[in-house]
């Protein structure tokens, strides 16, 4: 993995705030701020490379449900820690590859649907017997295309359903030179692995805890 590209990870992280409805990221530290003020996380600070900024920010946070995340591995993360901050465990950012998957054929029986809003893309995927078998959303800003909320339910895994919401997620892609990003579970990256997709870079998270 090379240098962290810090206009790749801000698209990413406006992407994911348009296929969720949150507010833009807004430069902060050296990073950027999302204020998702919700239940579980009140806000969300996303950097793509540590300095004192991002040292000096964190010692200065003293509340729970304030989400620091940085695209290293958990012990760089660790180090730059006060003690009171929990790290979790790390997921990944992951790129596309240069050669598109072939396009993967549905199941009999499961059903399809693609909702395109503005930047904003859902496909759903139906069972047979009406449930909902595999979801996802992707938006595209400034010339990256995220991935966000790839989902199959666990009856409806192994029968290629997350191959092909990826792919009809892709075909809405507006721009075909926008850069494919997403961030993944050690789960999802066998996935994406498994359809071209690389890491790009490490990406831990850290809070502190609830009282």
């Amino acid at each position: 993995m090379g240098t962290i590209d810090p206009a790749l990870v801000h698209g990413w992280l406006a992407g994911r705030s348009l296929a969720r409805g949150l507010p833009l990221p807004v430069a902060d530290h050296g990073g950027w701020r999302v204020d998702t003020d919700g239940e579980e996380e009140r806000r969300r600070y996303v950097f793509a490379i540590a300095d004192d900024r991002l040292r000096d920010l964190v010692a200065s946070i003293a509340a729970p449900r304030i989400f620091a995340k940085l695209c290293a591995d958990a012990e760089t993360f660790r180090s730059l820690l006060p003690a009171r901050w929990s790290v979790l465990p790390a997921n990944c950012m992951m790129v596309a590859g240069t050669v598109a998957p072939a396009p993967q054929p549905l199941p009999a029986g499961y059903v399809q649907a693609v909702q395109v809003d503005g930047a904003v893309a859902r496909v759903v995927i139906t069972a047979p017997d009406g449930s909902l078998a595999s979801h996802g959303y992707a938006a595209e800003t400034a010339g990256v295309f995220v991935y966000d909320r790839i989902v199959t339910e666990e009856p409806h895994r192994r029968r290629g359903l997350g191959r092909a919401l990826m792919a009809a997620l892709r075909d809405t892609r507006r721009d075909p030179g926008s850069q494919e990003v997403l961030t993944a579970t050690p789960m999802g990256r066998a996935l994406y692995e498994s359809i071209g997709w690389r890491v790009y870079a490490p990406y831990t998270t850290a809070v502190i805890p609830d009282p």
